[in-house]
């Protein structure tokens, strides 16, 4: 399985994991609004700017991989249909022409109002980026989101086996 289908497996597993009670259920619901970035979290919310402030370091890499850095992968915010929320997505087959990125929103995560055309396919300016991240040699480079979500949910990120197949680098 690549990189990005590994990620996209384990974020989707965490976001819709099958719920039988209320508790299960708020859960679920807390979670995803955590990966979407709708909970006013300090952390989050500071992951997001190091990934903006940062992002000349994904571009580079995007632009020019070295050898043994592949998967490259964005997230970047889209609308919804609730007044103050916004659905993060993931975009992957990421290109840059020096303006703007290219790619597909390859997260089912996603829900109407997100301005997401059919395809999946969306142009949009690197400041518009919400995290960013690739492989290089089995490990991450970046995913600032996800570090928090690990360091936040411990238990969860187990459960959904990010722990075996996400390897940070630091």
């Amino acid at each position: 399985m690549t990189f990005t289908r590994c990620l996209l497996v384990a974020a989707l597993a965490l976001t819709f994991t099958s719920c039988k009670d209320k508790a299960k259920e708020e859960r679920k619901i807390a979670l995803r609004d955590f990966m979407h970035g709708n909970t006013g979290d300090a952390e989050l919310a500071a992951a997001m700017e190091k990934a903006r402030a940062t992002v000349g370091e994904f571009l580079a890499a995007l632009q020019k991989p070295a050898q043994g850095q592949s998967g490259f992968i964005v997230r970047k915010s889209f609308p919804t249909k609730i007044a103050g929320k916004q659905q993060i997505l993931l975009v992957n087959f990421v290109t840059y022409d020096g303006t703007l990125l290219r790619g597909k929103v390859d997260d089912n995560t996603f829900q109407p109002g997100s301005g997401v055309p059919p395809d999946g396919m969306v142009s949009f300016p690197p400041g518009e980026i919400a995290d960013w991240m690739f492989n290089e040699n089995g490990k991450t480079v970046g995913g600032y989101m996800l570090r928090v979500f690990k360091a936040k949910f411990p238990e969860d990120w187990e459960k959904a086996r990010y722990g075996e197949r996400i390897q940070f680098k630091e």
